[in-house]
C-alpha cells in the first residue's frame, strides 16, 4: 500500500461512495490479503462503461493448521496443509521459515486483530527418510503423501534438546 501511495494512488474504502475522477490512480484492500489498483482514463466519463485488466498469482505454499502443534518421538512437529499445485517433494530437507497473516487474540480473547508476521531465519525443516531405509524409492520415485509426511519439524525442540538442563 505504501508504494501504491508514493506513486500517487488514493485509497478507497469499499464501505464509502466513491468520488473517481479521469485520469484518478485509485486503490482499495480486502480481508488484508487482497490489493485492487486501477487507473482511469484521460477521458473517462461516468456512465460510459470501462475495460478492466486483472491479474491473479498464486505461490504454493504451506498454510499452518489452526491447531497444528503435536509432539512425536521428543520432536516438536507443526500440521500445515499443502496450498497450491507444489511440486512437495522439493519442500523436503530444506530449510522453512514462517511468514504471512495470523490472527491474534486480543483484550483477554474477545477481539481478534490481522498481523503480518515475517521470521528471517530457518525455524523448521521437512525431513526425509535416510535412503537406506527406503530402498523402493529409486525405482518407483519419491511420491510424499502431504498429510502425514509433509510435516515440518520445529528447530526449537532440537536446540531445547542440546541445551537442556546440565547433568550433575
Amino acid at each position: 500500500m505504501d508504494m501504491l501511495k508514493a506513486a500517487g494512488f488514493t485509497q478507497l474504502s469499499e464501505r464509502e461512495e466513491w468520488e473517481v475522477k479521469a485520469g484518478g490512480k485509485y486503490f482499495y484492500t480486502r480481508n488484508m490479503s487482497t490489493i485492487v489498483a486501477f487507473v482511469l482514463g484521460g477521458k473517462y466519463e461516468p456512465g460510459n462503461g470501462f475495460n478492466i485488466v486483472a491479474a491473479h498469482t498464486d505461490s504454493p505454499c504451506l498454510k499452518l493448521k489452526p491447531i497444528s502443534a503435536s509432539s512425536k518421538a521428543g520432536f516438536q512437529r507443526v500440521g500445515v496443509q499443502t496450498y497450491g499445485g507444489g511440486l512437495w517433494y522439493t519442500w523436503f530437507d530444506r530449510d522453512l521459515s514462517v511468514a504471512g497473516r495470523v490472527l491474534v487474540k486480543r483484550d483477554g480473547g474477545n477481539r481478534l486483530s490481522h498481523e503480518l508476521v515475517r521470521i528471517d531465519r530457518p525455524i523448521m525443516r521437512i525431513p526425509t527418510l535416510a535412503i537406506h531405509l527406503d530402498r523402493k524409492v529409486n525405482s518407483d520415485g519419491f511420491k510424499p503423501n502431504t498429510e502425514t509426511q509433509v510435516v515440518p519439524i520445529l528447530a526449537t525442540s532440537i536446540k531445547a534438546a542440546l541445551e537442556g538442563p546440565a547433568e550433575e
